[in-house]
């Protein structure tokens, strides 16, 4: 008679470790389940304070006599601005339709293209808070960038993006040779 007292309490021990057994791996599920959400945040987030960071201001654009195009390019962010090996730095130039005239990328190689291009300023990186003055020759017939088929007082809008971290812009008057 004595051991049919014990079933139930047998019972009870036995919900019991199961029940704490399943709390115990419930437990290790979410703290896995944290600490992965937890580095995805921490990775966005370094990723968003250097772009963020990321800021370029043309201080200056001048077209000069022989249909070349000068820009100062001032780094007012807190990381450098790539113009060397990335194929995500770009050029894109609009007419007054705001039609895209090219679309170019400067990636600082030493291509016969880039060189037509990019008379000087394209071959580094543009440190923190420096300032930066790019020669771009858009008089070039062979070069997608020629404005030569454009009458003079075209004006021309230009964005350049610095591999996705931030962009820059402004616009010209394309004037005569003289």
């Amino acid at each position: 008679m004595n051991k049919k007292g014990l079933t139930p309490v047998i019972a009870i021990i036995l919900l019991l470790m199961m029940t704490v057994a399943a709390a115990g791996a419930a437990f290790f599920w979410f703290v896995r389940i944290q600490s992965e959400m937890q580095g995805g945040t921490e990775s966005y987030s370094e990723q968003l304070s250097e772009t963020i960071a990321a800021r370029a201001d043309v201080s200056e654009i001048d077209v000069l006599n022989d249909e070349s195009l000068k820009i100062i390019i001032r780094n007012t962010g807190n990381g450098q601005l790539p113009l060397v090996n990335t194929d995500k730095t770009t050029w894109i130039l609009k007419d007054s339709d705001q039609d895209i005239v090219c679309n170019h990328q400067w990636n600082g190689s030493s291509t016969s293209t880039t060189e037509t291009f990019c008379q000087t300023g394209c071959t580094s990186d543009i440190a923190v808070r420096s300032t930066r003055q790019v020669v771009l020759n858009l008089s070039n017939s062979s070069h997608e960038c020629y404005m030569g088929s454009y009458a003079n007082s075209t004006m021309f809008y230009f964005t350049i993006s610095f591999g996705g971290l931030t962009e820059t812009g402004g616009a010209f008057v394309k004037e005569p040779a003289s």
